[in-house]
């Protein structure tokens, strides 16, 4: 009940913000805002975002949607000055600081506005038929299991990549076995899939995710479970326990254990304290229309959105300014 009334609190402190914190950017608010690629979730959740944020901010904004490689691109980019606003996942916006992965040198200019938008979850997959019940068993067995994952340096690839570590293989070892390692686009995995040219898919996948929703009507996939010690040991790389809902896709009977992350918003340093205290207050006005919009977001809250673990990195100034006003820090 006092979690609940704390929320009730939140959303009407969010409530007054918007009927008084209007005159705060008052001049037009112009960024280029880094998505993801075309016909992805990314992309859709980019427009809406544009939409709600030009029905609040100031007459004259504009938001212009770059199409990316999405996370590991569009933290790269923000980096760079290339784009003010982008979507990056929390354990992406971590490598970069340390650095890790794909990133060769430190990043420290990328900052949080909104965390939370929704939950995403580790994606292996096998077909119905598969014999196949664990990672683990490719391991044990030697099996020559032929792998799809993303393209190279995408967070598809890496986690793949992290998963195989998990369970003691690497990319060698499944070549090792007389398997093999197919890096592509979800369309052309997709193919592959269906036409049993690949016997897995490692990568990420939402709620309504297009690509993995089509896999469990044609020709229908089958989800693995990670075990403890290799959740244990994907919690090193930023990433958080979850587990997937049953039902989230169809036929889909059983909840997945594993691990689980969101997508967030981003800004670079450059972005000035207004700017940013705007885009913040409009996507956290426009958080309900978002949600109706996208069942992958109907988990996102308000006091998520400024949850460390959903950012991994440090507040913009101008974010910071919007929650200690609303009441979400002290």
């Amino acid at each position: 009940m006092i979690k609940a009334l704390k929320k009730h609190a939140a959303v009407a402190l969010l409530g007054t913000i918007g009927l008084c914190g209007s005159a705060l950017a008052a001049e037009p608010v112009n960024v280029k805002f880094a998505a993801g690629p075309t016909g992805t979730t990314w992309y859709a959740y980019a427009g809406a975002l544009r939409g709600e944020m030009l029905q609040r901010l100031p007459q004259g904004s504009t938001v212009d949607i770059q199409g990316t490689p999405m996370a590991i691109a569009n933290t790269k980019l923000l980096a760079a000055k290339r784009a003010d606003i982008g979507l990056i996942f929390p354990p992406v916006a971590a490598w970069a600081q340390q650095p890790f992965g794909p990133f060769q040198r430190k990043i420290e200019n990328v900052r949080g506005l909104v965390g939370g938008l929704d939950q995403y979850y580790q994606r292996i997959t096998v077909q119905n038929d598969s014999p196949i019940q664990s990672i683990a068993e490719i391991k044990e067995k030697k099996l020559p299991v032929r792998i799809g994952t993303g393209p190279q340096g995408s967070l598809n690839e890496y986690i793949a990549k992290l998963i195989l570590e998990a369970n003691g293989l690497s990319y060698e070892a499944i070549e090792s076995f007389g398997g093999s390692i197919s890096k592509s686009s979800l369309s052309i995995l997709q193919d592959q899939f269906g036409d049993r040219k690949i016997d897995m898919i490692i990568g990420i996948t939402t709620a309504g995710h297009p690509n993995t929703a089509q896999l469990s009507i044609t020709p229908g996939q089958r989800f693995l479970d990670l075990s403890d010690e290799a959740v244990t040991y994907l919690e090193k790389f930023g990433f958080v326990r979850a587990t997937m809902p049953s039902g989230m896709f169809e036929k889909q009977d059983k909840p997945v254990r594993g691990v689980g992350f969101s997508t967030s918003l981003y800004a670079n340093d450059q972005v000035s304290e207004d700017d940013a205290y705007a885009i913040t207050k409009a996507v956290m006005e426009g958080r309900e229309a978002l949600q109706r919009s996208f069942g992958s977001m109907k988990g996102w809250t308000v006091e998520g959105s400024v949850e460390p673990v959903n950012l991994a990195a440090p507040l913009h100034p101008g974010a910071e300014k919007f929650y200690r006003e609303a009441g979400l820090l002290k």
